[in-house]
């Protein structure tokens, strides 16, 4: 009696542990998959700083299904009013960290329009689609560049980072844009690569394919999309337009063997530059004269434009 007791007792302890871990798992990695897409800090960045060469200017934008997104330009009085870049940001970041590229592209004859994705800085909030839906950001920032100038052949071009390279490669893929070029930073081949790498990065390898497939299924689930169209590469293969590839060497959120596969996907004319000892950082930062080497030299390959008393770029 006693021994069946305690095997009830043992069975008992047992079911409730196995269910409270089953729950917890279960609770982890619909908490994971939201701290994932949930959408970025908002911020109130109304107050236009400063700039040298040229001026920088407020705008609101609306997408085509509605969100409302914040953008600054910078009309450069080195530019020809037909020849634009549009400089997209990366996942959890803004604005405040492209005005690198800003000055950039400025100094070489452009103007620059920077946006801020849905769920990001001050656009309104939405959750985080890895730039699948941040795509239409892109068609609605192109459109309303195309707009200032009616009847004109404008020159605009693409400089994005991480999800904002994904976005443009989304948009450009989809043939809602045709950008005259594109220079895209540590774009992911994948979503399955690429979240398997960022919980690798955080959890190790060992863990991480235990629980990447269920997170992978709460994020398809909070933003309404199945993993496999969450793919970059696939995208690009339909892109018609110049396109420069940066990443670094040593990348943990992307692998040298997926910017590979990322390359080969796009068609040709193109070009790829790694930077050694590079991570899933900005690569202007890291290493400032390789950078104006490779996008200076595309850029004049492939971007012609006009350009008044431009000053010595660095």
């Amino acid at each position: 009696m006693n021994i069946k007791s305690a095997g009830k007792r043992v069975g008992k302890v047992l079911l409730i542990s196995a269910g409270t871990f089953a729950a917890a798992f279960v609770g982890s990695t619909i908490v994971a998959g939201w701290l994932l897409v949930r959408p970025h800090k908002w911020r109130t960045l109304d107050c236009v700083p400063h700039v040298r060469h040229g001026r920088l200017e407020p705008i609101t934008l609306v997408a085509s299904d509605g969100v409302r997104l914040h953008a600054w330009a910078q009309l450069s009085r080195f530019a020809d009013p037909d020849d634009w870049v549009l400089v997209l940001h990366g996942y959890r970041s803004d604005r405040d960290i492209q005005h690198n590229r800003r000055r950039f592209f400025a100094r070489r004859g452009y103007n620059v329009l920077l946006l801020h994705f849905r769920g990001h800085g001050s656009s309104d909030p939405a959750r985080i689609s890895y730039g699948y839906h941040e795509a239409k950001d892109v068609e609605a920032a192109f459109n309303f560049l195309r707009s200032l100038r009616p009847g004109h052949k404008m020159r605009i071009g693409i400089d994005g980072i991480s999800m904002g390279a994904a976005a443009a490669a989304y948009a450009a893929g989809n043939g809602t844009i045709d950008p005259d070029w594109m220079v895209l930073e540590s774009c992911y081949d994948n979503i399955r690569h690429a979240l398997k790498n960022r919980l690798a990065r955080r959890l190790g390898n060992s863990i991480t394919p235990l629980i990447a497939w269920p997170i992978e299924i709460v994020v398809e689930q909070l933003v309404q999309l199945r993993a496999k169209d969450l793919d970059p590469a696939r995208a690009l293969e339909k892109a018609h337009c110049p396109i420069l590839l940066l990443a670094g060497d040593s990348e943990e959120i992307l692998k040298v063997v997926e910017i590979e596969y990322l390359f080969g996907c796009i068609p040709q004319p193109k070009s790829c530059v790694l930077f050694p000892g590079a991570g899933h950082e900005d690569l202007l930062a890291h290493d400032t004269r390789r950078y104006a080497k490779a996008v200076g030299s595309f850029l004049r390959d492939f971007a012609p434009h006009k350009t008044t008393n431009v000053p010595t770029a660095t």
